[in-house]
């Protein structure tokens, strides 16, 4: 996509006894972008080829990651609490980072204050706060000035979850009121160009792009959406490159006098770098996934004594998260739990059979409430039982079938201790917190729930299974 209908700024010199000579002061950048990479470590080393062919250039480079580049699905991401992925950022040559959801809630508070420790690029986040205060490991916003002299503001913005960064020990705030005030800053205002790095949303980048014209340029990522050749709206330019690696997004920046003139987006299929690699392509990628299985295979969890089977299994998870969560119910399904356990657990073990990026949600509801959850939870998981299932941090592949903790739910009845349960009693009940997010189940939507922070639903079954161990089923 190009664009030259802006004239630049014209710097006119005049010479005494000789007509006037114009001098055009021209600078020409080329940013590479990448988002949502999602610890997708089999696209790296195409992904790395492409990095590195549209590094060649004379244009002044510039390298950016809009965020959700860790995922703890991986076992080397989970194993370094996304440490690893930094080091592939930096092997990359990234200059600048903002942060996603998946950084901003997938990790504990203080795994995100040290992930970015051995970072050779400078993290930026506009809508983050620690305590009232800007994070020590990242800038509100940047000023780069390229070698030609053009100044380039960088602002970044997160999507704003505020049910989930606050229990997490952040606040997040407003991205649109977030963004005006930094727009208002004089060393903003004063820049050449105004970049956005957002991980908010197709919605709220067309947002930008129709209220803020100072705004030259929004990179972004979040909802996966891809601009093949880019999009324009009013004076402002939209770029995105999908998601896992499987695009490289490439900006060719022209400015002239400190006026943009040209913008040339384009978002690079990676899998043209695929050459006549593939065996070390896929000895690297088998090498990262047995690291990260060595890692976590080294913390040790529990001896059960004996292989447990499925519907065992499906058990144990259901009481560590009644224990550990200090509730009286549980409700789950079946399409969580991708591997049985025993005899011998490690975190590794634990990766594999609960790889999901979700915590808990808990809720207080009387037994009228949960029988209308049930009603809706078990009705709608006969439609989606074999469906696949993605987002919301699931990483498993169908929602197989509901199973409950504690109680039971048969033919409209609530039992609980082996009776029919008041409509009055009220109980504490715990859930995955997909539950809650995804749009299966408005009734939950409706209700007031308590996220559980900091540990995944793996990591609170290794915590019940360390207090337990074989005697998990004796109590």
């Amino acid at each position: 996509m190009k664009n030259s209908s802006k004239l630049g700024k014209m710097n006119v010199k005049f010479f005494c006894g000789k007509s006037a000579k114009i001098e055009v002061m021209k600078d020409t950048i080329r940013i590479l972008h990448i988002n949502d990479l999602h610890s997708h470590f089999e696209q790296y080393p195409q992904l790395k080829r492409a990095v590195d062919d549209l590094s060649q250039t004379d244009r002044e480079l510039i390298k950016v990651d809009l965020g959700d580049n860790v995922d703890k699905s991986h076992p080397l991401s989970d194993a370094t609490a996304g440490r690893f992925n930094v080091a592939l950022m930096n092997e990359l040559g990234i200059d600048y980072a903002t942060i996603g959801n998946n950084e901003g809630i997938g990790l504990a508070k203080d795994e995100l204050d040290c992930l970015y420790e051995q970072a050779k690029f400078q993290p930026i986040i506009g809508n983050l706060k620690d305590e009232g205060r800007q994070p020590e490991w990242a800038k509100p916003y940047l000023i780069h000035k390229t070698k030609a002299g053009t100044n380039i503001a960088f602002l970044a913005y997160t999507f704003p979850y505020y049910i989930t960064y606050a229990p997490n020990g952040w606040q997040v705030l407003e991205p649109m009121a977030r963004l005006e005030e930094d727009l208002a800053r004089p060393e903003v205002r004063d820049a050449d160009i105004v970049v956005v790095l957002s991980h908010l949303g197709v919605r709220y980048d067309e947002q930008i792009a129709e209220t803020y014209p100072q705004v030259n340029l929004v990179i972004g990522s979040h909802t996966h959406h891809l601009f093949e050749e880019g999009k324009l709206i009013n004076e402002t330019y939209l770029a995105a490159a999908d998601r896992y690696g499987y695009y490289l997004g490439c900006i060719d920046l022209t400015v002239e006098n400190g006026q943009l003139i040209e913008c040339q987006i384009e978002a690079i299929p990676t899998k043209s770098y695929i050459f006549d690699l593939d065996k070390e392509d896929e000895t690297f990628i088998k090498a990262m996934r047995e690291e990260g299985h060595r890692r976590l295979a080294q913390k040790k969890v529990a001896n059960l004594g004996r292989e447990l089977d499925f519907d065992e299994t499906c058990q144990l998870v259901l009481q560590a998260v009644c224990q550990e969560t200090d509730s009286q119910l549980t409700l789950l399904n079946t399409g969580l739990i991708m591997k049985t356990m025993g005899p011998q657990v490690t975190m590794a073990d634990l990766q594999e059979a609960l790889p999901h990026q979700m915590r808990m949600a808990r809720l207080v509801v009387t037994g009228q409430e949960l029988k209308e959850i049930c009603r809706e939870v078990f009705t709608k998981a006969e439609l989606l039982k074999n469906q696949a299932i993605k987002g919301m941090g699931f990483r498993g592949k169908t929602f197989g079938e509901v199973i409950t903790g504690n109680f039971a739910y048969k033919n409209g009845n609530l039992l609980y201790n082996s009776r029919v349960v008041d409509s009055n009693e009220k109980f504490s009940l715990v859930l995955v917190d997909q539950y809650y997010f995804a749009s299966y189940f408005p009734t939950i939507k409706e209700k007031e729930v308590t996220l559980l922070f900091p540990d995944l639903l793996r990591e609170l079954v290794a915590k019940y299974l360390r207090k337990n161990g074989a005697d998990w089923d004796k109590r």
